[in-house]
């Protein structure tokens, strides 16, 4: 983009200008000198007053009337000095610091400046120093450039990288809500699905009693359900604070994991379902996305066996290893899905994968037949 100076940095133009106009006329100059040091100081001027113009055409009626200044300046250098070398060499710099303007071209621009001083030489002959030390105020004022223009980059870029990890993190985010809202849905929807129809089956057989203690356990599921989800979608709409990330690691005591775990296992149980639950090993310290990784693996994958094997008996064990602990869920394959059983996976599945890919020390999971069973596997790495 065109730089733009400041208010100040525009009004110290405008002031510096006239004072060169007042040394240009202090002393006695060659006409052609003369003209050409007030043309590049009005370039100066008009240059700065363009770019406060939010317009396309303005913005390259700058870039020319800064041509026009690098020019006239140096050519008429070696007879006006400083008069005219000093919008020059501003125009030199912010041409080179336009990322607008190409490299190259800014470098011819630069090149040229120190051509046209050199021209102004033999025009006006001058001091071997004195023609030196003009050379080196235009090559200052374009080096001076280059550096604006790679901190300008330098802060483009910052700026594309922050947009990036803030679309990641949005990204992230979004993935994050629609696994929770996934699980808890299956979780809840599934196990309605099943209090439901064993409550009408009670009722059609005239069980009044137990069918209503059916519907009173279907009803908190399902608000408990509804808590997990509207805590969910809460918890993604809050903006994240700082640390947010780092109370993911928060360490997670093994009788909470426990409990979480039991629940499960007493809610599958309560929905008809036969299970048998193995603890084994010493358990270790656990940070809280390890934990709920386990906690939904377990979820997912009872809330998969009542809607693809109702029926089946599980078997759940949880092994504490010294480098890991693995949660394996198994069940046998119903006759129907013996056969030919999915190739695919859906969303729990891949959740799972995602919650164990994102731990910061790794895990693995595995899913499929084995031997006519259907066999889960989370495993996590232990610190």
């Amino acid at each position: 983009m065109t730089p733009r100076p400041t208010a100040l940095g525009a009004a110290l133009t405008v002031f510096g200008a006239a004072l060169c106009t007042w040394g240009l006329f202090s002393a006695s100059r060659p006409p052609w000198a003369l003209a050409l040091a007030l043309l590049a100081l009005a370039a100066w001027v008009v240059r700065t007053a363009l770019v406060f113009v939010p317009q396309p055409v303005a913005a390259r009626a700058a870039r020319v009337a800064a041509l026009c200044a690098v020019g006239a300046g140096a050519l008429a250098g070696t007879s006006t000095g400083a008069n005219s070398l000093i919008p020059a060499t501003v125009c030199a710099m912010v041409l080179v610091a336009d990322q607008t303007v190409s490299v190259v071209a800014a470098a011819v621009t630069a090149g040229g400046g120190v051509a046209l001083v050199a021209v102004g030489a033999v025009l006006w002959p001058t001091s071997v120093p004195a023609f030196a030390g003009m050379v080196a105020a235009v090559l200052v004022g374009a080096l001076a450039g280059f550096s604006r223009r790679q901190g300008a980059q330098a802060r483009r870029r910052e700026a594309l990288l922050a947009e990036r990890e803030r679309a990641l993190r949005e990204e992230a985010g979004r993935n994050e809500l629609a696994r929770d809202l996934h699980d808890v849905l299956a979780h809840t929807l599934g196990g309605l699905v099943v209090q439901l129809d064993a409550a009408e089956a009670l009722l059609e057989a005239g069980d009044a009693s137990s069918a209503h203690r059916r519907v009173t356990s279907a009803r908190e599921l399902a608000a408990s359900g509804l808590g997990e989800a509207r805590r969910a979608v809460t918890a993604l709409r809050q903006p994240r604070e700082p640390g947010a990330e780092a109370a993911h690691r928060d360490p997670v005591a093994s009788v909470d994991l426990d409990r979480r775990l039991d629940e499960l296992v007493e809610m599958h149980r309560a929905l008809g379902g036969e299970i048998a639950w193995e603890r084994s090993g010493v358990p270790a310290p656990l940070d809280r996305a390890q934990a709920d990784a386990l906690h939904r693996a377990l979820q997912e994958a009872l809330s998969n066996v009542r809607r693809h094997a109702p029926g089946c008996a599980v078997t759940a064990r949880l092994a504490w290893r010294p480098r890991a602990v693995r949660l394996s869920i198994e069940n046998p394959l119903p006759p129907s899905r013996q056969s030919a059983p999915s190739a695919t996976e859906g969303f729990g599945l891949r959740g799972m994968r995602e919650r164990v890919n994102a731990l910061a020390l790794g895990g693995t999971v595995t899913a499929g037949p084995q031997a006519g069973s259907f066999v889960v596997t989370v495993e996590e790495v232990l610190a």
